[in-house]
């Protein structure tokens, strides 16, 4: 094999490993949408379920101990429960306007 062929050959699996990548990338980003749209929709759900208080902030602790899942530090938690029953309203009322 010659050089430009050798070139012409780097050149395309370069090109193939980025089209790989973004493949992957783009994968990963439906992965996430659809994740989100089950969250929303699970809160839209409790929302029309009429949820109270203290359903939305047992939510919120799934959430916190969903976002640790291990891997995390530290986790951090409002000194008052009702932190988390405030975040809660928030994101229902996110998830609603959407």
């Amino acid at each position: 094999m010659d050089a430009e062929a050798e070139k012409q050959a780097a050149i395309l699996r370069a090109e193939a490993k980025k089209e790989a990548t973004v493949r992957e990338a783009e994968g990963q980003a439906e992965a996430i949408l659809k994740i989100q749209q089950a969250n929303a929709d699970g809160l839209r759900f409790l929302k029309e379920a009429g949820a109270d208080e203290r359903v939305m902030q047992l939510k919120s602790l799934e959430a916190f101990a969903k976002a640790a899942d291990g891997k995390a530090t530290k986790i951090i938690i409002p000194s008052e429960i009702q932190g988390l029953a405030g975040l809660a309203t928030a994101l229902k009322d996110t998830m609603a306007s959407n």
